[in-house]
C-alpha cells in the first residue's frame, strides 16, 4: 500500500470512531428507563431544544471498557474519551502486543499513531497529524471532506443552531423522526440528516452529504442506555461507514464515566511523543489520497441511506431550498430515495 493508503486509514480512523464488523456482546442488565421527551409529534423548535439540552449536559465522557473492530482485522481492546466540540482520544491494543493505534484531537490539531506491522503490514509505521486550520485547505481535505467534530458527534453529542437552516421533523418509518440541516463548511454547504427516536429523542443515525448531494459518511448508533446521573441516554454500539471502498469501523462500549474524567485532561487531549515513529503532516501532503481504480463514483451506497430525499417544505421558518429537488407537502410519509 502506498502513502495515500496510509492517509486513507489515518483519516478514516482519526476522524471517525466506530464500524461495521462484529464486536463482543455488550453487558446485559437492568438499566433505568429513559424519560419520554416527546409525548406527541413535536415541532421543529421542540426537537432542537431537546437535542441541545440533552447533549449540553455532557462535558466529557470516558471509557476503558471498549472494543474496536475494523473490517477484516481482529477486534482490539480500546479506551475512548470525548468532549465537545473537538476533544477526542481513542487508543487500541492487541492482547500481548501492546498499543497499535492512538487517535486523538484537540482544539489545535488531530493525530493518528499507526503501529505497523502490528496493525497492517502495508501501512507505514508513523504518526500522521495536521493542524485543523491547515488541514482545512490541504489536498487531503479535498479528497476526504470530514470534519473533526463529527467523531464527537458520533456519540450523539450534537448541537443544532437555533438560527440555522433546518427542515422537519418528518416521520421516517416506524418510531423515527428526521431533521435535515444545511451546514456551512470550507468545502461548500453540507447537508446533515439526523434520524432520532420519536419518543426518547435518541439520535440513531447521522448522514452527511456534500453540495452535490453525494453521501460523505454515515453513523449508526444503537443500544442506547439511560445514564441517570447525567440525565442523558448514550449509545453503546456505534457503526460508522463511508461509501465504498472505505473501511468500516465499530466501537462497542460497555460502561461510561460521564463528566468524571479519570485521566489528566492536559495529557489526555495532547498529542504525545512517540519515540521511533516518523511524523507525517497530512496538511503538507502534496497529493491527495488516490481513489481505488475499481471504485465506481456512481455506485449506490452499500448500506441504508436516508429514507426521504433532501427536499420538502419546512414546517416552520427554518427552511432549506435545494435546486432541482421537488418540494413535498409536510405531513406526507415519504419513503423513496432520490439522490442526484
Amino acid at each position: 500500500m502506498k502513502r495515500h493508503a496510509a492517509v486513507d486509514l489515518c483519516l478514516l480512523t482519526v476522524l471517525w470512531c466506530a464500524g461495521g464488523a462484529s464486536c463482543p456482546t455488550m453487558r446485559q442488565g437492568l438499566t433505568p428507563a429513559a424519560p419520554t421527551l416527546f409525548a406527541g409529534p413535536p415541532t421543529l423548535q421542540e426537537v432542537i431544544a431537546a437535542v441541545n439540552a440533552s447533549s449540553g449536559q455532557i462535558r466529557q465522557l470516558q471509557s476503558d471498557s471498549a472494543s474496536l473492530s475494523i473490517q477484516g482485522m481482529p477486534t482490539l481492546r480500546a479506551s475512548v474519551a470525548a468532549g465537545p466540540p473537538r476533544n477526542f482520544r481513542l487508543r487500541a491494543n492487541f492482547i500481548g502486543v501492546g498499543e497499535v493505534l492512538d487517535l486523538g484531537s484537540n482544539d489545535q490539531l488531530f493525530w493518528a499513531m499507526v503501529d505497523a506491522p502490528q496493525l497492517m503490514t502495508d501501512v507505514p509505521k508513523a504518526v500522521y497529524f495536521a493542524r485543523h486550520d491547515q488541514y482545512r485547505h490541504s489536498a487531503a481535505r479535498q479528497a476526504l471532506p470530514i470534519q473533526p467534530q463529527w467523531l464527537v458527534e458520533a456519540f450523539g453529542l450534537v448541537q443544532l443552531d437555533p438560527a440555522g437552516y433546518h427542515e422537519g421533523p418528518y416521520q421516517r418509518g416506524t418510531g423515527q423522526l428526521e431533521i435535515r440541516s444545511r451546514v456551512a463548511s470550507p468545502d461548500g454547504e453540507l447537508t446533515r440528516v439526523l434520524v432520532m427516536h420519536e419518543r426518547f429523542g435518541w439520535i440513531q443515525e447521522q448522514h452527511w452529504y456534500d453540495s452535490r448531494a453525494q453521501l460523505i459518511a454515515s453513523v449508526f448508533a444503537s443500544q442506547h442506555q439511560y445514564e441517570p446521573a447525567a440525565g442523558v441516554s448514550l449509545p453503546h454500539v456505534i457503526d460508522v461507514r463511508l461509501p465504498p471502498p472505505a473501511l468500516s469501523l465499530r466501537l462497542s462500549v460497555q460502561t461510561y464515566a460521564v463528566n468524571q474524567l479519570y485521566s489528566d485532561p492536559a495529557q489526555l487531549w495532547a498529542m504525545p511523543a512517540f519515540e521511533g515513529y516518523p511524523q507525517i503532516d497530512l496538511a503538507a501532503t502534496a497529493d491527495p489520497p488516490a481513489a481505488s481504480p475499481t471504485a465506481s463514483p456512481a455506485a449506490p451506497p452499500a448500506y441504508p441511506a436516508p429514507a426521504v430525499p433532501l427536499t420538502g417544505r419546512p414546517q416552520t421558518e427554518y427552511r432549506l431550498n435545494y435546486r432541482g429537488y421537488t418540494a413535498r407537502r409536510p405531513g406526507l410519509a415519504i419513503t423513496d430515495v432520490h439522490l442526484r
